[in-house]
């Protein structure tokens, strides 16, 4: 590294004002590099160090998304098969309610006919008794 008298050599005046003198001017550009090679030299093994963590993170969310898609994936089937059963029970409650409903229906249609039978029973003596008193009636001269 470049020590403190190299450094404030920089501020020197190249000559006096006045008459012009040949001079050389100073390499800038050298000065440059044989003060910062030392620094980056140094960070050269840095920069190796941030392009492997680098490398080694791309890596590392890499196998984050594949176990993530795997997860996923796994989820996702799952669900599938949750959502089939669940569908399979509700038809089986559907179909159950369903033959319950038309039990009902049968059983009620069931006692209506009894009703009508019973009703038909009871009335059915009064009606032929109307009916033959109306053929009777309508029969001239059996009388």
């Amino acid at each position: 590294m470049a020590d403190l008298r190299d450094f404030l050599s920089r501020f020197r005046p190249a000559g006096t004002p006045g008459a012009a003198r040949a001079a050389v001017p100073a390499d800038r550009s050298r000065e440059l590099e044989t003060e910062l090679s030392p620094v980056l030299a140094q960070l050269a093994g840095t920069d190796t160090e941030c392009g492997r963590l680098v490398d080694q993170a791309r890596r590392d969310a890499g196998q984050m998304m594949a176990q993530a898609q795997a997860e996923a994936a796994a989820i996702t089937a799952a669900a599938g098969k949750r959502a089939e059963t669940i569908r399979e029970e509700a038809a089986r409650q559907a179909m159950a309610a369903a033959r319950d409903e038309a039990a009902a229906a049968v059983r009620d249609a069931q006692r209506q006919a009894d009703q009508t039978r019973e009703l038909a029973r009871q009335h059915m003596p009064a009606l032929v008794s109307r009916a033959v008193d109306t053929i009777r009636r309508l029969q001239p001269g059996d009388r």
